[in-house]
């Protein structure tokens, strides 16, 4: 089995809708449950998108992406000729293949990728009757797999996917074999989240004011927590820090604004434990000035009474 993981640049700014990879990274397991027994790791040059997305510009790796010799169609090769003749591939969530596919592609090349792929997220909200998108941060640390490796690393990230996903039984991997998605048509606006795009925004100030933007549910306890102040990061995201209210984790809140292409602004959210890259990321911002919250409820005007 293949377990593999990817990073992109989503070409939010570019009329070529395709999420350009820029890292694949890969570990072969033998058997389900088995140890990891050989690895793979490319990084790749842009050579599509001119410009970054937010999410691609985020990216701890970015400048071995930019000095990096290999081109997608040389990494392409290399990576399926350290596949061998295995097409088993997992990864984790229903992105991946589908963008390995689709910039396979666009380059027009040869090889033969599977039309199927074993959906570890899936396996693994099942075995634990929740959802289907937990974040493999959030599935690692509940597995008790050491935090070594800052994510998104495509290699790291693909083996903190297996040291999860070989906690799972042949049976449980075969009940979440999926097919990949279709290719984005046209020229989407919005990159793709796990938590959906709330708005449209009048202004920034709305988003940062709004009740839904401000929310933080704990991954560990599901308790509901707000942030009542931002901060302003230099990467592009606004960050706020919340103590969940029910187990008392310490939590980042980030938010990411963005306009489509109709100018509207959208707003979305993640939660990161205060660890690593993420809390440095808040300690940075924290230094400038706070954007304190206030209610974003209209306040009902009170009707005057007739004169009778």
């Amino acid at each position: 089995m293949i377990v593999f993981d990817l990073e992109w640049n989503s070409g939010l700014y570019d009329p070529i809708r395709m999420d350009e990879i820029l890292q694949i990274g890969a570990v072969k397991v033998r058997a389900p449950g088995g140890p990891i027994v050989d690895s793979f790791n490319a990084y790749i040059r842009p050579k599509v998108h001119k410009r970054l997305s937010p999410a691609a510009a985020a990216l701890p790796d970015l400048a071995l992406y930019q000095d990096s010799h290999l081109d997608f169609p040389a990494a392409f090769a290399a990576f399926l000729a350290w596949c061998g003749e295995d097409r088993v591939f997992a990864t984790w969530g229903n992105g991946d293949l589908s963008a390995l596919l689709q910039n396979q592609a666009y380059w027009k090349l040869p090889g033969d990728l599977p039309k199927t792929y074993v959906d570890l997220q899936l396996a693994f909200g099942r075995v634990l009757g929740c959802s289907d998108n937990l974040s493999l941060e959030w599935a690692a640390e509940y597995c008790g797999v050491p935090d070594i490796f800052d994510p998104h690393n495509a290699l790291a990230d693909a083996v903190y996917t297996w040291m999860v996903g070989r906690l799972l039984t042949g049976e449980e991997l075969e009940g979440a074999v999926r097919e990949p998605g279709p290719f984005p048509k046209g020229a989407k606006a919005l990159p793709r989240r796990m938590n959906p795009w709330q708005g449209p925004f009048d202004n920034a100030d709305r988003a940062l004011n709004n009740r839904g933007c401000r929310k933080g549910t704990c991954p560990k306890c599901g308790a509901l927590n707000r942030v009542d102040r931002w901060y302003w990061g230099t990467d592009g995201y606004y960050y706020g820090h919340f103590a969940c209210s029910g187990c008392g984790r310490a939590y980042i809140l980030r938010l990411e604004t963005m306009r489509d292409k109709s100018k509207k602004l959208w707003a979305n959210t993640a939660v990161y434990r205060a660890v690593g890259q993420k809390k440095e990321d808040y300690l940075a911002a924290a230094e400038g000035q706070p954007i304190p919250c206030r209610s974003s409820r209209r306040r009902r005007r009170r009707r005057k009474a007739r004169a009778g």
